[in-house]
C-alpha cells in the first residue's frame, strides 16, 4: 500500500537521528527497513488508539498514510494532534487526485507539498521551519530600544 518513500525517509532520518518516531492512521504497515530505523525507535498506533491516548512523549517525526476511505474527522483530529503535540516532524502520504485530501486542505494546516510520487503526494510539516523569524522583529524597529530584551510584559 505504501508507496516507495525510502528518500525522504533517508532524509527525515538524517534530521532526526534515532530519536523516537510514530506510525499512525489506518495503514501501520510502512516499510521503514529500507533506511535501517531500529525498532525499538518506533511506536505503531492507529488514529482511534492515538486520539484516546494520553500525552506521554513529543516524537521526532510521524508518518501516516492517508487514503480516500479514511473517515475524514478521525483524520484531520490525528492529523492535527500529531502537528500541534505529538510530533516535530509530520509526513503525511495522500493519493494524488484524492477529492476529500485537496491541496487547499493540506495547506490549511500548515503543510507544505513536498514530493510527488507514483500516484501520491507527500505533505510536510516542520515545526523548526514553520515561520520564519520577520526581518522587522529586533531592536531597530522596537519603540524604546534600549529596553530590548530587558522586560517581557
Amino acid at each position: 500500500m505504501w508507496p516507495d518513500i525510502t528518500p525522504l525517509l533517508q532524509q527525515l532520518k538524517a534530521e532526526c537521528s534515532d530519536k523516537a518516531w510514530l506510525i499512525t492512521g489506518n495503514h501501520l504497515d510502512c516499510p521503514l527497513a529500507s533506511v535501517g530505523l531500529d525498532e525499538a525507535h518506533l511506536q505503531r498506533l492507529n488514529s482511534k488508539e492515538l486520539l484516546n491516548r494520553p500525552f506521554t512523549e513529543r516524537f521526532a517525526a510521524a508518518l501516516m498514510l492517508i487514503d480516500d476511505n479514511d473517515e475524514a474527522q478521525n483524520t484531520q483530529l490525528t492529523i492535527g494532534r500529531l502537528r500541534d503535540v505529538l510530533a516535530e516532524r509530520v509526513l503525511v502520504l495522500i493519493p494524488e487526485h484524492s477529492q476529500q485530501w485537496t491541496t487547499a486542505t493540506m495547506l490549511g494546516f500548515g503543510f507544505k507539498r513536498i514530493a510527488a510520487l507514483n500516484g501520491w503526494q507527500a505533505w510536510g510539516f516542520d515545526i523548526h521551519t514553520y515561520k520564519e523569524v520577520p526581518d522587522w522583529l529586533n531592536a531597530k524597529f522596537w519603540a524604546n530600544p534600549q529596553n530590548w530584551g530587558k522586560y517581557w510584559w
